[in-house]
């Protein structure tokens, strides 16, 4: 029998097993956002998300966004792997629900570790239009107006909606959370993947939130990992953001590791066509592990 349970949490004051902490935004840090922590051990049972299918989805774009976000800019759940992102309440203003799970010895049982930012212009005071000011024209001290949100607009930026689903242990490839510096736009991440057999390779597709291609660089498996290959070369024709894994190193282990980095201005200008100059690194569009787990699953149903 499948066991359905859900949480729906509306506040930034700690609760029984509910600890969160919300953050508004400033000039230099423009991502308002919330870490929330839920211990399963006090919630219950229910919520340790180990051989569990569980969505994650959150209200806060959707209630105060000028230009209709519906989404984060960014979520990570520690130590889950991912299922897939479902979009299809996008369309009706809907926000999409993140899905994970976790396995045995590899995720942390005791503890959901959850971290949402959102998008700039989700993070102004609600009724101030911080979107279409110019702030170079305006004076500098009064910045921090356009930025301080009210006690509501701050108590709903840790709002969220979990569900998770009995499923037992979810079968197939997942990928792990990619390590994100949001304050950075060149970096390393390290991926997990969970499940694929010895002697097996998986293809990657690396999409950012928005699902557009997100060119990769320099892809390499964890010494005694595995194989990796693909992203872009140093060359106007090799453009890629396709990473094959491979489990080649003649052990059965289920859990391996490999990493990437994002094309740069650095590594690979012609790969890189996205915001150059440092003032516009928090433009910078994250690779996304849910839209990149989502789009291996469609193409591996």
């Amino acid at each position: 029998m499948k066991v359905f349970a859900s949480l729906i949490v509306a506040t930034m004051a700690q609760q029984d097993g509910v600890e969160s902490n919300g953050w508004i935004a400033n000039p230099d840090a423009p991502h308002c956002g919330c870490q929330i922590l839920l211990d399963t051990a006090t919630v219950g049972q229910t919520w340790n998300y180990i051989n569990q299918t569980c969505s994650l989805s959150f209200k806060y774009p959707s209630l105060y966004s000028p230009i209709a976000n519906v989404d984060p800019h960014f979520v990570s759940v520690a130590s889950s792997y991912m299922v897939g992102r479902d979009k299809k309440n996008n369309g009706g203003g809907g926000a999409s629900k993140f899905m994970f799970t976790g396995y045995d010895e590899v995720s942390n049982a005791a503890q959901l570790d959850i971290l949402v930012f959102y998008e700039q212009s989700d993070c102004f005071r609600d009724g101030s239009d911080g979107v279409n000011t110019n702030f170079s024209a305006i004076e500098q001290s009064t910045h921090w107006e356009y930025y301080n949100m009210t006690a509501q607009q701050q108590e709903d930026l840790c709002a969220f909606e979990l569900t998770c689903e009995d499923t037992g242990a979810v079968p197939g490839v997942h990928l792990g959370n990619f390590n994100y510096d949001i304050a950075r736009s060149v970096q390393t991440y390290t991926v997990p993947i969970y499940g694929l057999e010895e002697d097996s390779e998986a293809t990657f597709t690396i999409v950012d939130y928005n699902g557009d291609p997100n060119n990769c660089m320099n892809a390499e498996a964890h010494h005694g990992h595995g194989t990796a290959s693909g992203c872009s070369t140093n060359s106007t024709t090799g453009c890629s953001n396709v990473l094959t894994f491979k489990h080649d190193q003649g052990h059965q282990g289920l859990l391996e590791y490999f990493q990437f980095e994002p094309v740069s201005p650095t590594n690979n200008p012609v790969c890189f066509s996205l915001p150059i100059h440092h003032i516009d690194d928090y433009n910078w569009q994250t690779p996304s592990p849910w839209d990149t787990q989502q789009q291996y699953a469609d193409a591996n149903p």
